[in-house]
């Protein structure tokens, strides 16, 4: 059964909601990259605040404790899920954030120009919602808007030897994007006004009985993957190219390994091919965790170096990919998280 329940359903019965609180409710062509990493959003994302969760009511009760069905959860207006929202029955908690290959500054980030020695015009530039560090995802009922460039590869600097170098510097420029987490703390606020981000953690959809995920988006650019961060072992980083350092990443993740994430069609043609995810514009997408299909299931785009898991994912996130240069601006919308196939 699919179960309905909305921030404007609470104003109407007159319950108290906390400000700034999310909602919820229950209800082709290849790309030209051959590879690099899968963006930084899972480990060093903004976490968009610290949320709130909304009032409770009998009538808004019994309507959350109908048999379980589909949940769709809103985020905030600032791009916060919080895992006490009401009806988030999922265990979903986190921040909406864009990201991209020239922003951040925790290990790993900002690898077009800190790794690549590129000049930040060279690289990939996000025009809305504002880049890291600003935190925070500003969005009306859950519609989820980006606006920016990827770049075209360039050739690696002489002194570079990433992946894809000499002639094409695959690992460091790799393009932008926006994504979610799945399970994540909120931000701390220091003593002198800054905000540290929250950790991430793992998130088990079968804790939930969730078998996969739905979302709408238009404006789907040419060069996309919808991918799934994920953490690493110890012995899959340490079979990365060159090994993924223990001392600079105790708790590595995909986000630095060479392959990049596990995505959405990541096999459809082949062990690393890197083709697009099979995206369709303006209507609703699912996809299943359970699907082991090449074309339509999850999988790491390398699977000789480690293998998609479901009980190790961090987030989602929806990646534009460098390639060729040309401008983005797409919608996500609709985060359905599904109970059945």
């Amino acid at each position: 059964m699919m179960k309905i329940f909305s921030h404007s359903m609470l104003m109407a019965l007159g319950v108290t909601v906390v400000a700034l609180a999310p909602a919820c409710s229950s209800t082709s062509s290849d790309d030209t990259s051959s590879g690099g990493t899968g963006g930084t959003g899972a480990t060093t994302g903004g976490t968009g605040g610290t949320g709130g969760s909304s009032g409770t009511s009998a009538v808004g009760a019994d309507t959350c404790e109908m048999p379980p069905g589909d949940t769709t959860i809103i985020p905030s207006d600032t791009g916060w899920v919080d895992g006490k929202d009401y009806c988030n029955d999922v265990g979903v908690q986190g921040a909406w954030y864009p990201y991209g290959d020239q922003y951040g500054s925790g290990p790993g980030d900002a690898k077009c120009i800190k790794v690549g020695l590129h000049m930040p015009s060279e690289c990939a530039q996000i025009m809305t919602p504002s880049p890291p560090p600003v935190m925070g995802f500003p969005n009306m009922n859950g519609m989820m808007t980006t606006t920016g460039t990827v770049e075209a590869i360039l050739p690696c600097p002489a002194s570079i030897s990433t992946s894809g170098c000499p002639g094409n510097d695959y690992s460091n420029m790799w393009g932008a994007g926006i994504g979610f987490d799945f399970n994540a703390d909120g931000a701390i606020m220091n003593a002198d006004g800054t905000t540290t981000p929250g950790a991430k953690h793992t998130w088990n959809p079968a804790m939930y009985g969730v078998v996969g995920i739905a979302f709408t988006i238009t404006g789907t650019p040419l060069n996309f993957r919808v991918e799934f961060p994920m953490q690493l072992t110890a012995a899959e980083a340490a079979m990365d190219t060159p090994p993924i350092d223990p001392t600079t990443y105790p708790n590595p993740t995909t986000d630095e390994h060479s392959a990049g994430a596990p995505y959405w069609g990541a096999q459809a043609k082949g062990d690393a091919m890197f083709p697009k995810s099979p995206v369709m514009d303006g209507v609703e997408n699912k996809i299943f965790f359970d699907d082991t299909s090449a074309s339509t299931g999850i999988q790491s785009p390398k699977t000789t170096l480690y293998k998609f898991d479901t009980t190790r994912m961090l987030g989602m996130q929806f990646h534009v990919v460098a390639g060729s240069a040309t401008s983005y601006n797409f919608t996500i919308s609709n985060i359905r998280y599904l109970r059945s196939h």
